[in-house]
C-alpha cells in the first residue's frame, strides 16, 4: 500500500504544497501577463512617443537586471516563503500607487519610468525564492514533469492575458494595472496557505559572507562548459525573439490596429506554447534534451527571419503558431536538468547569475525596438532583431557539450559522468 508519500512521488496531483505553490504562481502569472501586454500600450497612449515607450522599456529591463544578484544572494539566506509573501505585497502597493498616478492624470513619462524600475527592481529581488522553492517541493523525479506543467500553465495564461488586457485596456487605461494588482493579492493568499518552511540552509548552518556566496556560484557556473555554451544561446535568442515580437506590437500598434486585435497574435502564440506544453512531458522522457534545446531554437530562427516579409497579419499569427510549439519541450527539458544538477542551497545564485547573463542584453530590445522603429521603419528593425536569433541558432549548432545531454532519465548517469551532480 502507498503512503502519503510514496504518492507525492508519483503524481504532483497528489502533493497539495506543489498545488499551493502552482496556485499562488498562476494568479502571480496571469496579473502579470496583462500587465506586461499591456503596460508598453499604455506608455504609447499616455506619451503618444514611439520613441519614449522604448525608454520605460529600457528602464523597466535594467530594473529587473539590478535585482537579480542581490534577489538570488537574498533567496539563498532567506526563508523563501516569506520572500514570496514580500514579493506579492510590494507587487500590490505598486500597482496601487499606478493606478492613482494614472487615476489622477500624472502618469507622465517619468512617472511610467520610475515605477516601471521600481515594479521590476522589486520582481527581481524578491521573485526568484518562488522557482528556489521548486526542489524543495517537488521530488527529483518529478522536476521535468513540474517545469512542463509550469510551460503549460505559463501558456494558458498567455492565451488569456493577451486578449483580456486588451479588452481591459480598451474599457480604461485603470483596468489592467487593478488586474495585475489583483494577481499579486491572489499569490499572497495562496503563499499565505503553504505549510511547509523552505530554508535554503540545512540545519543551523551558518550563512557565509557574501562575496564567498557569489564566489562559489561563479565558480560552479564556470566549471560547467554546457551551463555556459547554453547562457550564450539564451543571451541571443532572448533579445533576438522577444525584440522581435515587441516590435510587431508596437509597429501594428502605431499603426492604429486596436488592443483587443493585437492580443489574437499572443493568443496564438500562447496557444501554440500550450500544446508544446501537453506533449512536453512524454518528450523529455523520449526526446535527448540536446535535440529539443537544438531544434527549437531553429525554429524561431528560420521563423524570425520570415516574420519581415510576412504580407499580413494572418501570415505572423501562422508563424507565432510554429515558434510557439517548441518552447515549451525546451523551457522544461534545460530547466529541468539544470534545477536537477544545482544544489537546493545555490538554487537562488545560480537562477539569478542564469538570468543576469541571459537576460542580459534583453533591456536593449525595447529600446532598439522603439528608435528603431522611429529612425529605420519596421521592417530594418525586425531583419536586425533576426540576425540576432539567428547567431543563437549558431551557438547552439556548435555546441558540443549541450548536443550530448540525453533524455530525463539519463540525466543523473550524465551528471555523474560529466562531473556536474548536485552535491547537497
Amino acid at each position: 500500500m502507498k503512503t502519503l508519500d510514496d504518492a507525492a512521488e508519483t503524481s504532483l496531483r497528489r502533493n497539495p504544497e506543489y498545488r499551493r505553490w502552482l496556485l499562488g504562481d498562476l494568479c502571480l502569472d496571469l496579473g502579470a501577463g496583462i500587465g506586461a501586454f499591456a503596460f508598453p500600450l499604455i506608455t504609447l497612449q499616455v506619451t503618444g512617443s514611439l520613441g519614449a515607450t522604448g525608454l520605460v522599456g529600457l528602464v523597466q529591463g535594467i530594473g529587473t537586471l539590478a535585482g537579480l544578484v542581490p534577489g538570488g544572494l537574498l533567496a539563498d539566506r532567506c526563508e523563501r516563503r516569506r520572500l514570496r509573501l514580500l514579493a506579492a505585497a510590494t507587487g500590490m502597493l505598486v500597482q496601487a500607487v499606478l493606478i492613482t498616478a494614472l487615476a489622477l492624470g500624472g502618469g507622465s513619462l517619468l512617472a511610467l519610468a520610475v515605477l516601471a524600475f521600481i515594479d521590476r527592481l522589486r520582481a527581481g529581488l524578491l521573485g526568484s525564492a518562488s522557482n528556489a522553492m521548486l526542489k524543495q517541493i517537488v521530488p527529483p523525479a518529478l522536476l521535468a514533469r513540474a517545469f512542463s506543467v509550469n510551460e503549460g500553465r505559463e501558456a494558458a495564461v498567455e492565451m488569456a492575458a493577451g486578449p483580456l488586457g486588451g479588452a481591459l485596456l480598451g474599457l480604461s487605461i485603470l483596468f489592467p494595472p487593478l488586474a495585475q494588482l489583483l494577481g499579486n493579492a491572489g499569490s499572497l493568499l495562496a503563499t499565505l496557505s503553504m505549510r511547509g518552511r523552505y530554508r535554503p540552509l540545512a540545519g543551523n548552518a551558518a550563512p557565509a559572507r557574501v562575496r564567498d556566496d557569489l564566489r562559489a556560484a561563479v565558480t560552479w557556473s564556470l566549471s560547467q562548459p554546457i551551463r555556459l555554451q547554453l547562457m550564450g544561446v539564451a543571451v541571443a535568442v532572448n533579445l533576438g525573439s522577444n525584440g522581435l515580437i515587441l516590435t510587431v506590437l508596437l509597429a501594428l500598434a502605431a499603426d492604429g490596429m486596436p488592443a483587443a486585435r493585437l492580443g489574437l497574435l499572443n493568443t496564438v502564440l500562447a496557444a501554440a506554447i500550450l500544446a508544446g506544453a501537453l506533449a512536453a512531458p512524454r518528450l523529455v522522457d523520449a526526446v535527448p534534451t540536446g535535440v529539443l534545446t537544438i531544434v527549437p531554437v531553429l525554429v524561431l530562427a528560420v521563423l524570425g527571419a520570415l516574420i519581415p516579409v510576412a504580407p499580413g497579419m494572418a501570415w505572423i499569427a501562422l508563424a507565432y503558431a510554429f515558434m510557439g510549439l517548441g518552447l515549451a519541450p525546451l523551457n522544461a527539458a534545460t530547466q529541468g536538468f539544470f534545477m536537477h544538477i544545482t544544489p537546493v542551497g545555490m538554487q537562488g545564485r545560480l537562477g539569478a547569475l542564469m538570468g543576469l547573463v541571459t537576460m542580459g542584453l534583453m533591456p536593449l530590445g525595447p529600446m532598439l525596438a522603439g528608435w528603431g522603429l522611429q529612425l529605420v521603419g519596421s521592417r530594418p528593425t525586425m531583419w536586425l532583431f533576426a540576425t540576432v536569433t539567428a547567431l543563437g541558432a549558431l551557438c547552439a549548432l556548435l555546441s558540443r557539450d549541450l548536443r550530448r545531454v540525453p533524455v530525463a532519465a539519463g540525466w543523473e548517469r550524465y551528471a555523474d559522468e560529466q562531473g556536474l551532480a548536485a552535491e547537497e
